[in-house]
């Protein structure tokens, strides 16, 4: 029953696209066979990993299934890592796509080991993936596993987002131009996608001009990608404050979604997107 099951969710809750689904099929090839490697090193897939990378390989569009990358890194020696690791680091950040989808796949398992911390590191290394990037790798893939995220945890990879423009105006649709016109200040732990957002905080109008709508200011922001929202900036008292903004004051902080973990964009609107 479990492989009818994954077999459907492959067909109705297709992923996205992987970063790699548009490399050629011998780099499709490298990077399944590493991933393989680096899963089976500590014994055979769990039931869990087995049905994650069931729904996972349709997202890159490999030439063979599964099984075949598993016969494959049983073949791996020195001289077949050595060439591989090279041909990874020639397409600029799949190494961190790597590496993420080994730590998501690893978690499945039970938490990372230090053996499992000492190879993210070196793989790291030599792949080019900055200590930024591996907190990157830990939040995306504590948080896609339903993890708890400690915010203090991950400071270093916070984006403060600024207001961008400011006005006061009746509004008597929920709809904008602009993008999403939302009627309150965003909460942390939601995720948005990219995009231009106006976030709105109605006043009380003059009854002289209530047939002009609600009086409302509406703060507007650009996120240039997809991500979490981690504190917010503007409380309640300043979303009052018909003045800030118009210094370009900030609003909230975001934890961006890197492109190389795109295949789970989906994911993480369904299930945090408000």
């Amino acid at each position: 029953m479990d492989t009818v099951v994954t077999e459907a969710r492959v067909a109705l809750e297709p992923l996205d696209a992987h970063f790699i689904s548009s490399t050629e099929a011998a780099f499709k090839d490298d990077y399944l066979t590493l991933l393989a490697a680096l899963l089976l090193e500590n014994g055979a897939l769990t039931e869990a990993q087995q049905r994650l990378l069931l729904l996972f390989l349709p997202a890159i569009g490999p030439s063979f299934p599964l099984s075949h990358y598993l016969q494959q890194a049983a073949k791996l020696d020195a001289a077949m890592l050595t060439r591989i690791i090279e041909n990874i680091r020639s397409v600029k950040q799949s190494g961190l796509a790597l590496l993420f989808d080994f730590a998501v796949l690893q978690r499945l398992a039970g938490p990372l080991t230090p053996h499992h911390v000492e190879r993210l590191s070196w793989l790291a290394k030599l792949t080019g993936v900055t200590e930024e990037q591996i907190l990157q790798i830990n939040f995306w893939s504590m948080k896609l596993l339903g993890v708890k995220t400690p915010p203090k945890l991950f400071t270093q990879i916070t984006k403060r987002i600024n207001i961008a423009n400011i006005e006061v105006k009746y509004l008597s649709i929920n709809t904008s131009s602009n993008g999403y016109l939302l009627r309150s200040i965003p909460h942390p732990h939601q995720f948005f996608k990219k995009g231009k957002y106006a976030f709105n905080h109605k006043l009380t109008a003059d009854s002289a001009f209530n047939f002009l709508g609600e009086k409302t200011i509406c703060r507007s922001v650009t996120l240039y990608q997809s991500g979490f929202v981690m504190d917010i900036l503007m409380d309640a008292q300043k979303s009052k404050n018909e003045e800030y903004g118009k210094k370009g004051e900030a609003i909230f902080d975001i934890i961006e979604l890197p492109p190389a973990f795109n295949t789970w964009h989906s994911f993480f609107i369904e299930t945090y997107h408000e």
